[in-house]
Formats: structure tokens, C-alpha cells, sequence
């Protein structure tokens, strides 16, 4: 145990290093400037950027202007990125323990990830402000209303930390009271749910020869996905847990006994509820959906052992306007300069007596916002016909480009990779933005084609809040002031767990299919649910016993029972 001892001494010698946190800092903020004075973006182009540079060269369009200024920002923003961990490791690793001192590193990279993010997000955008990358229309609201998210999820930790340092003793007791089971459930439902998804998918990850690293950076990114499912169940249970722990052990009675009100005792609880909810919401609204729909993808794509993850496959799109149907094998999830295509692609086209007048086959397909559509003849299987009046006329092959590639150009078609697409998704996975450029893209559908869309639209900003209301309604029923078991207020909260989930459930279908207004069956569960913890909040608060509800089933009063022989138990003469 002598070699243990040295580690550790070392370890604590290290530590007590004087200015080794700050020295770091400098060191880095020098290598940043450093690399200023050199040019670092330069001889270091953010990937982004480049690919949209050579989009727009390739196109023969001017770059816009936006697109010049990140590519001398970005790489800066990316290299104070990689600096900063490491030196954030080491001064939380110094100063732990110390909210004070932790405040200002905290702070620092807190802004530099919001700036970091927000830039990455603004070269795709501005790259594809006209129309994206499959034709799917740009929905400027609701980008910016991503990128406050994402300044609110990275620029709300300080916040906390800070509302950590000015609460009391009892608050801080009654906080780790909390968090400890609600990590707890956190970190045991997503390893059950990643052993779960694993042994799915072990045999198609095995098959597509996937490494561990790529392995481990697929189930990193369903982190959003997954927090979204688990955080109504894990604040329940860390909420009844905690409350009837302390109520067990008259926490509970001697705080009130301070002259504290219960919302007061509570009022941690609640703030971490809060912005666990605020998290949800920011999750739900765009990487949530969007992880869920990419495993989805990525699963598919393996299955088949495809290049790349697959989008929606066997394709049949049909335009009334343009009388054009179109048929895909396979979609990708991404397209991009035509260095990944759709496979499998026929278009039939009809005159207006519903006549073929023209029929194209191509192995693989590829489109761009500038260029249009290209049909590539693959293993000379791609064939253009042309009919007259119906009958087949001509058969061509494509042509030959200078590079020695059968390429067909053809211009003049409305169609984008999105229109076909849009109609196989599913909106269930799909995230805000998406599902407004939807119904931009659709605005003449049928209203019992968009009501699925606009359902999910609204639930999106509605199913985050789910676990505020179910804390509302759990609170009251942990907490307990006398010596009677806890027992019948677990029950009682997992009960209304489940019809929660059930009435979620039935007005969410209730909405997609229309029969009632979409913003109204998101949100009403809430409302009653949440209308009935404030309820059972103002009971417990009064010391007043929770309302119960007792049936029965006869008007009858009870009587009491008469023997039959009566002159049996009549006292005699003799009085006995």
C-alpha cells in the first residue's frame, strides 16, 4: 500500500500547486493569440465552411457575406474550444468545492460554448438560407429560436451554480436531499437503456463492422433523446423518495417548525424542476426528435449494410400538378454536392390525357438547390424514354460528360429531394424547425393530413412541462406529518402517473386525428393535472388531511344485530 500512499501525496501535491490553474489559463489565451498573429484560419478552415466555400464555387454564385466573416471566426472559436477543456478540467479539478472561485471559469466557458455552438449552427444556415441541402424550405423563426435555446442551455449553468452559492443551509440540505436520487435514476435508466437498445442492435452493429468509437459516439448523441423519456419517471421517484425520507426522519416537521412555510421548504425542489424542465423543452425542441430519427436511420442503414444511414426507402411520391411519379429505392439521410444520391430512382411522366410521354431510370440520383437534378447511369442501367401518343417512340442512353460519366441534366423539375421525403416521415420524430418547414412546404394539404404535424408542433413546447405537473402532484402526497406509513401516498402518486400518461396519450390522438384543436390537446392534461397539485399543495400546507373519496354502494344505514330468541336473554324474576 506503499506505492498508494505516494499516488495519492503526489496526487494532493499537484493539486496544491500555486498558480498552475491560472498558468494554465494564460498559457492558453497566449497560444490563442498566437495563432491570430499567424493566421490560424487560414491554414486551419473550419470543415463548414469549406464545404460551403466549395459549394459556392462550384455553383458560380457569390459567397455570402456572412459565410466570409465565420470563416475568420470559427477557426479561433474552434481552437479556444480545445484549449479551453483541458483547462477547465484543471481549474474545476483545483477549485472544487469552492462555488466562489469556481464562478468566473465556470462563466467563461459557459459563453465560449454558446459562441462556439451558435457559429457551427450559422455557416449551415446562412450556407443553405434559400433552400437546403433536399429542398426543404428555411424556416428563419424558428433557427432563431434554436439558437436561444442553445445560448439558454450552455448560459443557464453559471446561473445555477450561482443560485447554489445564495440559498441557506436548510436549502442546500434540502437540495442534495434531492439530487442524489434523481442522479441516481438518471444515470440507472439510461444504462438500462442503453443495455436494452445494445442488445438489439449488437448483431447489426457486429455485422456492419462499427468500432467501439463509433459505438460509443452513437449513443452519446441520444443523450437528448433519452433525458426527454426518463425525466418525467426520475423526478417522480427522486420527489417521493426524498420527501418521504425526510418526513420518515421529522426533517420535514422541524423545518416547518423554524416558521418556514412548506413551499418554502419546497422551493428547491421546485427550482430544480424547473430547470430540469427548461432542459426538457430545450432538448424536445430540436436534438431530441432528431437523435431518435437519426438511430432510427443509421439502425435501417446497417441492416441493409449501407454506405450510409438511410432516410426512407421504397419511395412513391405522386404530384397532381406536374402529373409526375416518382419512385425511390433507397434515401439517404444526407446529400450533399452530389457525393451521396438517392438509389433506385424512376420517373414516369403523363400527358394530359394520363398518357406516358416520358419515363427516366437512373441507379442513382442527385440534386442540388443550384444545379437541379442529375441522373447518373450507374451500371449502364440508367435509360431515358420517350413516348408519342402513348407509345414508346425512342430509348436513350445518357450522355457523355467530359469527364467520361453518364450524367442526364434536366431542368424544369419542381420536385425536390424533400417533396418526395416529407411524406414518409413521421412526425412523431421530427423537430420544430422541420415540422414548420412541413407545413410551409404543404400549406394546400388536406387538414387531416396536417393535423399529425400540427399536434406534434405544439407538443414539442407542451410534453417538456409533463414532469412540473407530475412534481406538483407528488409533493403533496410525500409529505407526511404524522406517524402513518408513506405508503398510500407512493401509490397514489404512481397511480396518477399512469392515468397521466394514459389521458397524454388519448388527447395526443385525440389532436392527430383532428377532432379536437391542436394546441388545446397538448396542453389540457397539464392543466388538470396541474390544477390538481396546486390543490393537494394547499391541503398539505394548511395541515389538512388530503380529500378522499369514498363510495357506496347502499343508501341502507347499519343495524344493529337482534337475537333470535329474545325471551332467552330476558333477566328473570329472581333478576338473573
Amino acid at each position: 500500500m506503499k506505492w498508494l500512499n505516494r499516488v495519492n501525496q503526489a496526487w494532493q501535491k499537484a493539486r496544491e500547486l500555486p498558480y498552475l490553474g491560472r498558468g494554465s489559463f494564460a498559457v492558453a489565451i497566449t497560444l490563442l493569440i498566437i495563432s491570430m498573429l499567424m493566421g490560424w484560419h487560414r491554414t486551419h478552415p473550419d470543415d463548414a465552411v469549406g464545404v460551403a466555400l466549395q459549394q459556392a464555387q462550384v455553383a458560380q454564385v457569390d459567397v455570402p457575406q456572412g459565410i466570409l466573416v465565420l470563416s475568420s471566426v470559427l477557426p479561433y472559436l474552434n481552437l479556444w474550444v480545445r484549449l479551453g477543456v483541458p483547462v477547465l478540467l484543471i481549474v474545476i479539478w483545483r477549485r472544487w468545492g469552492d462555488l466562489r472561485r469556481l464562478m468566473f471559469p465556470v462563466s467563461v466557458a459557459a459563453v465560449s460554448m454558446a459562441l462556439w455552438s451558435i457559429a457551427s449552427d450559422l455557416v449551415d444556415y446562412i450556407a443553405h438560407l434559400h433552400m437546403t441541402e433536399i429542398g426543404e424550405p428555411p424556416a428563419p423563426t424558428a433557427f432563431v429560436f434554436k439558437l436561444v435555446f442553445i445560448a439558454l442551455v450552455f448560459l443557464s449553468v453559471p446561473f445555477a451554480l450561482q443560485y447554489y452559492r445564495r440559498i441557506g443551509i436548510l436549502e442546500r440540505y434540502t437540495l442534495r436531499t434531492f439530487l442524489h436520487p434523481l442522479v441516481f435514476c438518471f444515470v440507472s435508466f439510461f444504462t438500462l437503456w442503453i443495455i436494452m437498445d445494445l442488445l438489439d442492435n449488437l448483431k447489426d452493429f457486429q455485422e456492419s463492422n462499427s468500432g467501439v468509437v463509433r459505438v460509443i459516439t452513437f449513443y452519446l448523441g441520444m443523450i437528448p433523446f433519452v433525458y426527454t423519456q426518463i425525466l418525467p419517471v426520475a423526478l417522480l421517484l427522486a420527489v417521493l423518495y426524498s420527501l418521504t425520507r425526510m418526513s420518515k426522519a421529522n426533517e420535514l416537521v422541524s423545518m416547518l417548525g423554524t416558521g418556514q412555510s412548506l413551499f418554502r421548504v419546497l422551493r428547491p425542489i421546485f427550482v430544480c424542476s424547473v430547470y430540469a424542465c427548461m432542459l426538457n423543452m430545450a432538448a424536445s425542441y430540436y436534438w431530441a426528435p432528431r437523435a431518435e430519427n437519426h438511430r432510427d436511420f443509421v439502425v435501417r442503414g446497417m441492416s441493409v449494410h449501407a454506405a450510409d444511414s438511410i432516410m426512407a426507402f421504397g419511395i412513391m411520391y405522386h404530384n397532381p400538378l406536374t402529373r409526375r411519379t416518382w419512385y425511390v429505392a433507397t434515401f439517404p439521410f444526407s446529400l450533399r454536392s452530389g457525393h451521396e444520391r438517392m438509389h433506385g430512382v424512376q420517373i414516369r411522366e403523363e400527358d394530359a390525357q394520363g398518357r406516358p410521354s416520358r419515363t427516366i431510370i437512373a441507379p442513382d440520383a442527385g440534386w442540388s438547390p443550384r444545379t437541379g437534378w442529375r441522373f447518373y447511369n450507374g451500371k449502364d442501367q440508367g435509360k431515358e424514354m420517350i413516348y408519342q401518343d402513348g407509345i414508346l417512340a425512342s430509348t436513350r442512353p445518357f450522355p457523355v460528360g467530359a469527364d467520361g460519366q453518364s450524367v442526364l441534366k434536366v431542368s424544369g423539375i419542381e420536385e425536390t429531394p424533400w417533396s418526395l421525403v416529407s411524406y414518409a416521415l413521421r412526425p412523431d420524430f421530427m423537430s420544430v424547425p422541420e415540422l414548420v418547414s412541413y407545413l410551409r412546404a404543404h400549406p394546400k394539404a388536406a387538414d387531416d393530413k396536417l393535423a399529425p404535424f400540427r399536434t406534434h408542433f405544439w407538443q414539442r413546447f407542451a410534453l417538456p412541462w409533463q414532469a412540473l405537473a407530475l412534481v406538483l402532484v407528488a409533493a403533496p402526497l410525500g409529505v407526511t406529518y404524522s406517524r402513518r406509513g408513506s405508503v398510500g401516498g407512493i401509490a397514489g402518486s404512481v397511480f396518477i402517473f399512469f392515468i397521466y400518461m394514459f389521458m397524454n396519450n388519448l388527447c395526443l390522438n385525440l389532436g392527430k386525428g383532428g377532432h379536437l384543436p391542436t394546441w388545446l390537446t397538448v396542453w389540457l392534461p397539464h392543466l388538470l393535472f396541474g390544477t390538481l397539485g396546486f390543490a393537494l399543495f394547499h391541503y398539505r400546507s394548511q395541515n389538512r388531511d388530503l380529500p378522499s373519496f369514498k363510495f357506496r354502494l347502499s343508501k341502507l344505514k347499519p343495524r344493529i344485530a337482534r337475537p333470535r330468541n329474545r325471551s332467552a336473554h330476558l333477566p328473570d324474576a329472581s333478576g338473573t
